[in-house]
């Protein structure tokens, strides 16, 4: 018959057991709990990182798509008008005073674009080719850069000009931008009018008369 002492530790000796086997589960539990809950907090903070990321481009995006836009309509406003750009300095027009003026007019609203619109667009490529066009428009009009060449001074500065429209149409499609190119220079001797390296579907359309 087993001794009363020896019943008692091993009464005792199961009791700690018990209660260590207890405590050990009680332990495991929460450190699961806390555990869960900082897998959770951080995948909703990831979440929302995300989110937040998300929303900015979004808003990049529409900035940039509204300010593609308006420029298009400046660039549109001038492109009518680009027969009398060789014009724009000259005392006698050889078009009509009356083109002169809105060719004039038009020039300048396309430069304040690149000081207000412009600055809404991030991409540098996108930046540095509207300026170019802003002073290759001046450089004829105003300076009269390739004065003896006055009809591929008018084709220069219309295919720059389409050159620079495919440019922002590829902002607002969230397309490449067409290739690089270097621009045309209007002091250049010859005839032969430059022409960018990616051509638009519609150019090739009779009626679009470039």
């Amino acid at each position: 018959m087993t001794d009363l002492p020896e019943l008692l530790a091993q009464t005792a000796s199961a009791l700690v057991g018990t209660v260590a086997g207890g405590a050990i589960a009680l332990y495991v539990a929460r450190w699961q709990t806390l555990r869960t809950a900082a897998i959770q907090a951080e995948t909703t903070t990831t979440q929302e990182n995300a989110a937040v990321r998300l929303a900015h481009s979004l808003r990049v995006r529409e900035r940039e798509t509204a300010a593609s836009r308006a420029l298009l309509d400046r660039l549109d406003g001038l492109y009518q008008w680009l027969p009398s750009l060789p014009d724009v300095a000259e005392e006698h027009p050889t078009l009509s005073e009356h083109a002169r003026s809105n060719c004039s007019k038009a020039m300048q609203s396309v430069r304040s674009g690149m000081n207000t619109d412009l600055l809404m667009i991030s991409d540098p490529l996108v930046r540095d080719r509207y300026r170019t066009l802003v002073a290759l428009l001046y450089d004829i009009g105003w300076r009269g850069a390739g004065r003896a060449h006055r009809e591929r001074q008018i084709r220069d500065a219309r295919h720059y000009l389409r050159h620079v429209q495919h440019t922002l149409e590829s902002v607002i499609d969230g397309a490449p931008l067409p290739r690089h190119a270097a621009p045309p220079r209007p002091d250049r001797p010859g005839d032969e009018a430059w022409l960018p390296p990616d051509l638009p579907p519609h150019w090739s359309d009779p009626a679009d008369g470039s």
